[in-house]
């Protein structure tokens, strides 16, 4: 498995939400915070257990990436494969049953496979770290969770699938889901500290996400999560003012 590339596979079980936003969020990090030599080769990824392929993330998941610097329209639901896990340096879980079902696929990547919480437990008890200077040495830190998983089992455990239901389980999987990615981001990118905080922060707000015109109900109370009807096209930012920009790029 070993090349010139660090990949990261996000896993869930449709790819049109949480391991979609996952992938968004830490494809963005990676390029705002590694050295532009590294960054170019690293790859990040998302795939689905059961995905229904081709269709595009849902309307308010991409409101979530978009609102947190990142770009969400160009995602199309995948189809995950064994080619695609044993080709991954780390595979993140939605929940333990995508952890499972990766490992049930590919048993050789026990060392490489954990939920998303797990791995950012483990990165949040090891803390922020620079930015590594190379791809071996980030390949050597993603490695070495697996020597630390005690570290994250008290914060393994699913994150809220949003799929069908209203705009506070889409919130919740914001919750839920940004801090860990931000601790690997720290711990694996560099991300400085008062970012990891500022991010938190945002996604934890009440207020943090405005859903509407998103889907078929505006509110997406009674939405069924479908993009494709009319909502495809809407502007994730043009119904909120603007908040902190520490989601901009580093100059060089």
């Amino acid at each position: 498995m070993e090349s010139d590339e660090f990949r990261v596979l996000a896993v869930c079980t449709g790819n049109l939400n949480r391991s979609a936003l996952a992938a968004a969020l830490l494809r963005r990090w990676a390029d705002w915070y590694l050295p532009a030599d590294v960054a170019a080769r690293v790859v990040v990824t998302s795939a689905g257990l059961a995905a229904p392929v081709g269709q595009p993330m849902r309307s308010r998941t991409r409101v979530i990436a978009e609102r947190l610097g990142a770009e969400g329209r160009t995602h199309r639901a995948t189809q995950v494969d064994e080619a695609t896990i044993r080709a991954a340096d780390l595979v993140l879980g939605a929940d333990v049953a995508h952890r499972d079902g990766v490992l049930g696929m590919v048993p050789s990547m026990l060392r490489s496979a954990y939920t998303i919480r797990e791995a950012g437990g483990i990165a949040a008890a090891l803390g922020p770290a620079a930015p590594p200077a190379s791809i071996d040495e980030l390949r050597a830190r993603a490695a070495a969770f697996a020597e630390r998983r005690a570290l994250g089992l008290d914060a393994d455990g699913d994150i809220t699938d949003p799929q069908g239901r209203g705009d506070d389980a889409y919130r919740a999987m914001a919750r839920e889901e940004v801090p860990p990615l931000a601790s690997l981001a720290a711990t694996l990118f560099g991300m400085p500290r008062a970012e990891v905080v500022a991010v938190v922060d945002a996604a934890r707000a009440p207020d943090a996400f405005s859903f509407d015109g998103v889907g078929r109900s505006g509110s997406g109370g009674s939405a069924s999560g479908r993009a494709g009807s009319g909502d495809a096209g809407t502007s994730a930012s043009s119904p909120e003012r603007p908040r902190r920009r520490w989601f901009g790029r580093r100059d060089s």
